[in-house]
């Protein structure tokens, strides 16, 4: 008997793990690093915003004129999505471990859909990428959503 309530709270504690190891996530792109500068450069750049939108039952989620390290160019970028309840946490990583560079480049758009929401439900999302961690926003995931942000405005 003990075996099998072991068995049965292993289970249930991966399958918590689980929740959290399956990212709703897929298409990530990127458009790269558009032109390398030393980190002490800031101006001449378009204003960043994020975008959220419906899209055949998916959540679009765009992200323009993000700055970021140039060691993006070797490391890759990764974005993983997580969804608990009505909380979606949305991060933008590097791909491979590696080192950091003194430089930082304009990237024009980073771009992914968000799977396995449910239409009608109110969401809370959060963003966490390289160059910032935003303040949190609130939408109801319907057709027609189309939500844009200025970047400066949730920090």
């Amino acid at each position: 008997m003990k075996r099998v309530v072991f068995l049965i709270l292993a289970l249930a504690g991966l399958a918590g793990c689980a929740k959290w190891n399956a990212s709703h996530s897929k298409d990530f792109t990127y458009t790269g690093c558009a032109a390398e500068t030393r980190t002490s450069y800031i101006g001449g750049v378009e204003p960043s915003l994020l975008s959220l939108k419906y899209e055949d039952g998916d959540l679009r989620v765009t992200r323009t004129n993000a700055m970021m390290g140039c060691a993006i160019k070797e490391r890759g970028l990764a974005c993983k999505v997580y969804v608990e309840g009505n909380v979606i946490h949305y991060y933008v990583d590097y791909e491979r471990d590696g080192n950091d560079a003194d430089c930082i480049c304009p990237v024009e758009e980073l771009s992914s859909l968000v799977t396995g929401l449910h239409e009608g439900k109110e969401y809370l999302f959060y963003y966490c990428g390289l160059d910032r961690y935003l303040n949190a926003v609130t939408f109801t995931f319907n057709k027609g959503l189309h939500e844009v942000f200025d970047v400066e405005t949730l920090k």
